[in-house]
């Protein structure tokens, strides 16, 4: 059987460009399932682990490259006299509230969040007991900002005390601070570690974290096999495509 065919040029050229455009979001869409299929599969790995014992257990997983996002942990360490007190703006119904962030040993911490008029104005933590409080919680991982949220995002404003990521301008602390992670502490107490609820019993805290990268691969795809079909269709009611 031989087959006839005399493309025609201008349409030819732009089902190119439109199968090279649908392509390229199929296989960009392909890559996002990969990745976020490896992203669940660590949070998972990393909420179902048993809890860290201390701020030398954190430091050893993050040196490891284990997966720590959202692993519960519970440590002994005391704010740090003198630490600053950062106020990160809490996304909230019902009025303004900011995460009150600071140093505890050489991790920063979230230990409140309060309402706008309650916002300290770069306060610090003035005097800390010879006691260091037990503090159990949840261990977040400080994800860069991409290109676009970093033009998008609020500015900070470290005369005021406003910032709107954690550690948004990449300075806190000490050059031995943990900054690519932080604590979300649930309760402290400075009675010592029997007196409150165990890390264990937390519950296990797993984000919802949607991931339809497959369906949106499929439908770019799929649009790049319609086009195929009407260019063909098209060729062949021209009578420019025989067998």
């Amino acid at each position: 059987m031989s087959v006839q065919f005399r493309p025609m040029p201008w349409l030819t050229a732009i089902v190119a460009i439109m199968l090279a455009i649908l392509i390229s979001l199929g296989v960009w869409q392909y890559q996002r399932l990969q990745w976020k299929t490896d992203l669940l599969a660590e949070v998972e790995a990393s909420v179902t682990a048993p809890p860290l014992r201390s701020l030398a257990d954190l430091e050893r997983a993050i040196a490891a490259g284990e997966p720590v996002d959202f692993r519960r942990i519970e440590f002994q360490a005391p704010q740090v006299t003198g630490a600053p007190i950062y106020a990160v703006y809490k996304t909230q119904t019902g009025g303004i509230y900011w995460d009150l962030f600071t140093e505890y040993g050489y991790v920063f911490a979230r230990f409140d969040t309060v309402e706008d008029k309650d916002k300290p104005e770069k306060t610090s933590v003035c005097c800390t007991s010879d006691i260091s409080p037990w503090h159990i919680g949840y261990v977040r991982e400080d994800h860069p900002m991409g290109f676009v949220e970093a033009k998008l995002k609020s500015q900070p404003n470290p005369e005021a005390n406003r910032w709107f990521k954690f550690n948004q301008s990449g300075d806190w602390g000490e050059e031995d601070t943990i900054k690519t992670h932080y604590i979300d502490i649930v309760e402290s107490t400075e009675s010592g570690r029997d007196s409150m609820t165990s890390s264990a019993d937390l519950p296990v805290r797993r984000p919802t974290i949607r991931n339809n990268h497959r369906d949106y691969m499929l439908t770019w795809f799929s649009f790049a096999g319609l086009l195929i079909i009407f260019y063909i269709l098209i060729h062949r009611r021209a009578g420019r495509l025989q067998w």
